[in-house]
């Protein structure tokens, strides 16, 4: 299960640099929660031999947790605001849908790299 701690460690940079830009600049940057919940099933999907489903589902929820944590961290200081591409709801919102959404979309994208053994 090394994989997942440096999938972890790719979706931690990334959310990083995501905090970076939301404390230092005012735009809302939409896709950064899509990116970090994805990027972690995505690393172990990618890294060497395609993983067991349950490894796949545990590296789904390390990274919906990390952007979920790092959207909660930046609403709470104030640094989650601007216009959201959802219709309804802030970008606090959209953060959400979009970590859960980048969480199932690397799943898929990884179920579907162990379809294609």
């Amino acid at each position: 299960m090394q994989r997942l701690g440096w999938a972890c460690l790719y979706g931690a940079v990334l959310a990083a640099v995501w905090v970076a830009l939301a404390w230092w600049n005012d735009a809302t940057f939409h896709f950064a929660p899509l990116l970090v919940g994805a990027v972690v099933p995505l690393g172990v999907a990618l890294a060497g031999r395609p993983p067991l489903l349950p490894h796949l589902v545990a590296a789904a929820g390390a990274g919906t947790l990390l952007a979920l944590a790092t959207t909660l961290g930046l609403a709470l200081t104030g640094h989650l605001a601007g216009p959201s591409l959802l219709p309804a709801g802030g970008a606090a919102a959209e953060a959400v849908v979009f970590s859960l959404a980048g969480g199932v979309i690397g799943l898929v994208l990884g179920m579907a790299r162990r379809a294609g053994k």
